[in-house]
Order: structure tokens, then sequence, then C-alpha cells
């Protein structure tokens, strides 16, 4: 299966080939925790989108979904 991936922020330094919008291809059942795995980035101070709905590292994707990934905001 393939999803779309959007980077932001910080972010941006674990995506491939410098490109922070682009299709991954994944084995069906693949969990955000995969993708943050095979990304290398590391857990916590993120979120993480499917389809626009905020979801949980267990959260699986399926074909066609796109993942937005960004930085927590902190502000003071």
């Amino acid at each position: 299966m393939e999803i779309v991936v959007k980077l932001y922020g910080d972010l941006k330094r674990y995506a491939p080939g410098d490109r922070p919008h682009f299709a991954l291809r994944l084995e069906t059942g693949s969990t955000l925790e995969n993708i943050f795995r095979i990304l290398a980035i590391p857990e916590g101070h993120h979120t993480a989108l499917i389809n626009g709905r905020r979801s949980s590292p267990d959260a699986t994707v399926a074909n066609g979904d796109t993942l937005v990934i960004m930085p927590l905001i902190s502000g003071g």
C-alpha cells in the first residue's frame, strides 16, 4: 500500500531525499510507530494526523491515507 507523508518544521530533516512531502510504501496494517521507526523520527515532541485527525502511535494507516507529522508548538 502507499500513503502520502507530509513533514513540517524541524521534522523535515527526517524526509528522504530532502522532500518534506513524499509517498511511502508500507505493508498493510502498518502503524504510526512503524512509520516513525522507518523514518527514524524519535518518539514524542510531535503530533500526527491521519487524514486530518489526530492519531496515537498505535493507529494504523490505510492505502491512500495522508499522514501529517508536525512538531508540538510551545510558547511562553
